[in-house]
């Protein structure tokens, strides 16, 4: 994708997630798209070619919602939603009045995935959550 223009908004947060070195799935891509020289190691991939492989990848990525629940000793999940491919820029531009507005008060985990490939996670105390509260 070489227009720019062309190219949604995406704040410094989400482009730290899907390319620092916690998750790296995008980082894994552009060091393993490079050019392979017999008998040597693939370099490490360039800030460049980080970029190159964010916007290769960032716009084909879905999102799922999911609310972490206390149950006991074990935290476990539920699915709240999930957004196609281009259909969460509200949540990207300002995540927290995103999850308040439709999800309300919860701890909750949104998951990234490039079809069926998990690529990052962050996690949300969305509302004012402080604490597993009866449970939910």
């Amino acid at each position: 994708m070489s227009d720019t223009s062309a190219r949604p908004a995406v704040p410094p947060w989400l482009y730290k997630l899907f390319t620092g070195h916690q998750y790296p799935y995008v980082r894994r891509l552009a060091k393993f798209g490079q050019a392979v020289i017999p008998g040597e190691d693939r370099q490490e991939p360039t800030k460049d070619m980080i970029d190159a492989k964010f916007w290769e990848v960032y716009p084909r990525c879905w999102a799922k919602i999911l609310q972490e629940v206390k149950v006991g000793m074990i935290v476990v999940f539920h699915d709240l939603g999930e957004y196609p491919a281009g259909g969460y820029q509200a949540l990207v531009d300002d995540p927290e009045a995103f999850l308040s507005a439709t999800y309300g008060k919860k701890k909750i985990k949104v998951n990234f995935y490039d079809g069926d490939n998990f690529v990052c996670t962050i996690n949300f105390k969305v509302a004012g959550w402080t604490e597993h509260e009866g449970g939910h």
